[in-house]
């Protein structure tokens, strides 16, 4: 049995007028109601949290990601903050559920920062991929017709150059690189394990 910790990391701000009234606003909010002092304070707690859910014994954290709206700040962070528990926890497994594939438009990049987290963290990584929400296309300017194709040529590169030694080229409809030689290799062999959730697209789990 695997027993984990998930929070959203949501942003609260108690003393503004549509704290209490607003229901599930999501990118109708404008980011200008964002407090720089209150994000800190709350990105220090979260971390502190997942310290505190290492101590307690759980067997590892999960993070996720959701662009441009206050019920979640790992919008655009989640790697980043995958990268400082990898330094600050010792033994839980980190799961991040996950990064939306569609929207990348350099998966090169992408499998850099998951293979940093896996090497810092000596192989506690564990990578989920998803396919996103209407936000994350609306946010990124991402073709929705495309995303499935998006989604499984990128997931077949990550794959491919966590696995193959370079320099080898890539192709895709959707991603071309003349030169694809990542200097670092993932910690664990042959890669990170890769969870792809999906309760609601039939397509996505076949």
């Amino acid at each position: 049995m695997f027993i984990g910790y998930f929070n959203e990391r949501p942003y609260q701000d108690r003393d503004a007028p549509w704290y209490y009234n607003q229901g599930f606003q999501d990118l109708s909010l404008s980011n200008s109601e964002f407090r720089p002092e209150i994000g800190a304070d709350l990105f220090e707690r979260y971390l502190d949290e997942k310290i505190y859910v290492e101590q307690m014994g759980f067997d590892g954290i999960m993070l996720n990601t959701h662009h441009s709206t206050p019920f979640c700040m790992g919008g655009g962070t989640m790697n980043l903050e995958a990268a400082i528990l990898a330094r600050i926890t010792e033994r839980l497994k980190i799961v991040l559920l996950g990064n939306v594939l569609p929207i990348w438009d350099d998966p090169l990049m992408l499998l850099e920062e998951l293979t940093f987290v896996d090497v810092v963290s000596r192989g506690r990584l564990v990578s989920g991929f998803v396919r996103g929400t209407g936000r994350e296309s609306v946010a990124h300017n991402s073709q929705s017709p495309y995303n499935w194709d998006r989604f499984r040529e990128a997931h077949d590169f990550i794959v491919k150059a966590w696995t193959t030694g370079g320099p080898f080229r890539w192709e895709g409809e959707h991603f071309q690189y003349r030169y694809v030689n990542p200097w670092m290799r993932p910690y664990q062999r042959p890669h990170p394990p890769i969870w792809v959730p999906g309760v609601m697209s039939r397509s996505t789990v076949t």
